[in-house]
């Protein structure tokens, strides 16, 4: 019995071991008084049973209490913000918190902030009272000679660099088993928390870059690749940016640091051929695939980086394998698709850093070239004489004017509440001769007044005017699904609800209307899209009816165009889509074929245009098309991003990203048939004089 006693005593003082300090105290002194009573009473025997239920509570309620405290040292404080903006603000960890060996020569003051392998202190030198930066690997990591050589060669590395915009290293060593790295201490905040706090301007962020470029131009000129460029190694000196006077960044206030996976020829033996090293939202293609890299690699980074400062997001998201798919394969949407302030040369820049191809970056010295010479808020509007008018579903620019290569040139209009915005996106879109614009908007406001749907808008998106309201009388609209422009600058409006087609003068006067539901000539089911010709002739996709009809500019009937599901059945194919050229040719798209067939004035069927679909595209949607005057074919499903162009022979030469699902798109060619007028005009009086 004696031997059990003891057993039971050995658990119970194991159990207590493992218990906080008041606990163990608490149920010692019970389990002795307990024991002591039963001994006096009844001896050893009974003095067991006692001793076990203590036990038995000790087992209950030790674990509790030590996962108890075990958690209340863990758990974040509640109401704790995360993420790199609150750390920031998070106050800095006292140095008594720390569990390090002492430096000597060095007073450590508090901890500022500790990544996944080493932590950083400031500390001051007390040979003459400097503030220093302390970065000191964590316990785990001593052990792995590796990590320990990469440590120090990160110093040996920074230790050659002497730049204004650079973080200085002064030493580096080891006291027994504790090694350090003394640095330049940078009071201030990096450039990661200024972009998540949105506090950077264009301008700003150009003067930020220019401070980098010139860091890396050292960097690389030493025969260093830095390999891991990214705003948060990117430090801005507290009270480096002013607004009190100019300039509002001073030289030194960028510092660029964290050199710890740099490379160069003085170190590539330490270089591992195939292994991933860098952030992957900031890595480049190349170091993605783990080939070997050169400074190329640093200027694709630094453009991921710009083109952050510019949209405020990085331009690839998702998880780690996500994220080096993108690196390797896909193009980001240019800056200018994010925020359309963005200037086009820098826009054009951040392209060409970001260039999958190193070969096909710029130089450092390119890019500050074009840092240095860009002109804020004087952007020269380009002329084109062929553009692209979308209308897209985007709560910035909802009017968008492309080239024909895809570029965006301008924008115009946001969904909101102003006086310049839109409610919402509009259904359709028309130029004028003048280069107004016409919007078709659809909104339910029954009994205001002031509701209209149709808008006029000048060339800069300024509102002119607008008309037609919700209704069934002459002028009104339940649905206006399409509108158009005459070459007399007659406005059709095509409402699918009450199937009919409106006619308004250039200011929103009520002319006319034709069509009404019906299956006859000049009648409509479900029709979808109105369009005009060079001679004002009307055409319009009747959608339920499986057909496009012609009509004068007053709406009478002239001809029709469909056909047949096979020669042997009655059947006809459903149409999506329908344009006409200048010289009278129309373009029919057959949903059924995939198909858009190029139809003479003869009413001959000539080329065909493939249009297949992508993956994720819809189908059962309206193809928008347009021609141009060299005979080149647009063509876009509504809802999707693409945009294709075709030649006149039928080849695809090109697909375009709109970055914004596509509601409507038209061809306007209005500004180079002007010009050609101009100088038809022109070249005839001077053939009288």
């Amino acid at each position: 019995m004696t031997i059990v006693l003891i057993a039971v005593a050995a658990a119970l003082v194991a159990a207590l071991l493992r218990a906080p300090a008041w606990l163990s105290v608490g149920l010692l002194v019970v389990a002795a008084g307990l024991t002591a009573w039963a001994v006096a009473v009844g001896g050893v025997d009974r003095a067991l049973a006692p001793l076990v239920l203590t036990a038995l509570a000790i087992g209950l309620i030790v674990p509790s209490g030590v996962q108890a405290v075990r958690s209340a040292r863990v758990a974040p404080p509640k109401g704790k913000r995360k993420g790199a903006a609150a750390q920031a603000k998070a106050k800095a960890t006292p140095a008594s918190g720390f569990d390090t060996a002492e430096i000597p020569g060095y007073e450590l003051l508090e901890k500022v902030g500790s990544g996944g392998m080493a932590s950083v202190y400031r500390a001051r030198r007390r040979s003459d009272g400097q503030v220093v930066a302390l970065k000191i690997p964590m316990e785990q990591f001593v052990a792995d000679a590796k990590f320990i050589r990469r440590f120090h060669r990160e110093a040996e590395v920074a230790q050659r660099l002497n730049h204004v915009n650079i973080v200085r290293t002064y030493e580096h060593g080891a006291i027994g088993a504790q090694h350090y790295m003394v640095m330049e201490y940078v009071d201030g905040r990096s450039l990661e928390g200024y972009i998540e706090a949105g506090e950077l301007d264009i301008e700003l962020g150009i003067d930020i870059m220019k401070r980098v470029v010139r860091a890396l131009q050292h960097i690389h000129s030493a025969g260093i690749i830095h390999r891991d460029i990214k705003p948060a190694n990117v430090m801005i000196v507290r009270g480096g940016i002013r607004d009190d006077r100019e300039p509002r960044l001073q030289p030194e206030a960028v510092k660029l640091m964290d050199f710890g996976i740099a490379g160069g020829k003085v170190l590539s033996r330490l270089t591992m051929t195939g292994a991933r090293v860098g952030t992957p939202v900031y890595m480049s293609p190349e170091q993605a695939r783990g080939l070997k890299i050169d400074h190329r690699s640093d200027i694709y980074s630094l453009g991921l980086v710009f083109y952050e400062v510019l949209t405020g997001q990085t331009a690839f998201k998702g998880g780690y394998e996500a994220i080096v798919h993108q690196q390797i394969f896909q193009t980001p949407p240019p800056p200018r698709q994010v925020v359309l302030s963005v200037p086009k040369v820098l826009d054009q820049l951040v392209m060409r850093m970001i260039a999958k191809d190193p070969d096909e970056r710029p130089t450092l010295d390119e890019v500050l070239d074009v840092l240095e010479s860009v002109e804020l808020g004087v952007e020269e509007e380009a002329q084109l004489p062929t553009r692209l008018v979308l209308t897209v579903s985007a709560r910035q620019g909802v009017l968008r004017i492309l080239d024909t290569d895809g570029n965006l040139h301008t924008s115009i209009g946001d969904v909101g509440t102003g006086e310049r915005d839109f409610s919402a996106a509009p259904l359709s879109v028309a130029v004028d001769s003048k280069g107004d614009f016409f919007a078709a908007i659809f909104e339910y406001r029954v009994g205001q007044e002031n509701h209209r749907m149709i808008h006029k808008l000048a060339r800069d998106g300024t509102p002119i005017l607008s008309f037609g309201a919700y209704g069934m009388q002459p002028g009104e609209f339940l649905y206006p699904a399409s509108v158009a422009v005459g070459p007399d600058d007659t406005v059709f409006v095509l409402d699918s609800e009450t199937h009919l087609v409106q006619r308004f003068t250039n200011d929103g006067r009520f002319l006319s209307s034709f069509g009404g539901r019906g299956k006859g000539h000049g009648t409509f089911d479900d029709p979808r899209v109105v369009t005009v010709d060079q001679a004002g002739n009307v055409y319009v996709l009747d959608y339920g009816n499986r057909q496009v009809q012609r009509l004068s500019p007053e709406g009478v009937y002239q001809t029709r165009w469909a056909f047949k599901v096979a020669a042997d059945q009655p059947g006809m194919r459903l149409l999506d889509g329908v344009t006409v050229d200048t010289e009278g040719n129309v373009y029919i798209s057959d949903a059924a074929a995939s198909k858009i067939r190029k139809i003479t004035p003869e009413g001959k069927v000539g080329v065909s245009f493939a249009l297949d679909a992508k993956q994720g595209e819809l189908t059962d949607t309206i193809v928008d098309l347009g021609v141009d005057d060299d005979g080149c074919l647009y063509a876009s499903r509504r809802g999707g991003h693409l945009i294709r162009k075709f030649d006149p022979a039928g080849r695809l030469v090109g697909t375009f990203e709109t970055y914004a699902p596509v509601v409507q798109m038209i061809v306007d060619q209005r500004e180079r048939r002007e010009a050609q007028r101009t100088g038809a005009g022109l070249e005839a009086q001077g053939s009288q004089a």
